[in-house]
């Protein structure tokens, strides 16, 4: 699915035949901007008003949730502030992404591995995401990137 959560939320509010400010009525929301930013990607919801929008637009939380990008954001932005060698070597994926399909780019990134005591980056995720979201020595070190 090649779509943001506001793209998702606006194409399921037009499908379930919602205006705007039926949904931001049911949401909780005070004004039709709120729900407008949010369907244009300018805002994103809390964790809070996403299951409000799922019981509303009737969807499980989980088909909302995952097209969340803030979670894989913020691991960005902490391994930027760490190793801030990184950004160039993301922005080499990222033209490279824009060509393939996601399955593509994982082959790409993790060829077979030569031997069984070699990791594949498959295997370096958790591992990646553990130090991703250790502690940075000093605040004067934290950088931002976005």
């Amino acid at each position: 699915m090649d779509r943001t959560l506001g793209q998702h939320i606006r194409i399921l509010r037009e499908e379930k035949g919602l205006t705007q400010r039926a949904l931001s009525q049911a949401v909780g929301f005070r004004s039709l901007a709120h729900l407008s930013d949010i369907e244009a990607g300018k805002r994103n919801p809390g964790k809070e008003t996403l299951a409000k929008f799922a019981k509303a637009l009737d969807v499980p939380v989980s088909e909302l949730a995952h097209l969340d990008t803030r979670e894989a954001i913020e691991a960005a932005k902490l391994l930027f502030a760490r190793r801030p060698e990184m950004v160039g070597v993301f922005l080499k994926i990222i033209a490279v992404a824009k060509d393939v399909s996601a399955e593509e780019l994982l082959g790409k990134l993790a060829p077979p591995a030569r031997s069984s005591s070699e990791k594949s980056v498959k295997s370096l995720a958790p591992e990646i995401a553990e130090k991703a979201s250790a502690p940075v020595a000093s605040p004067s070190a934290q950088a931002t990137f976005f």
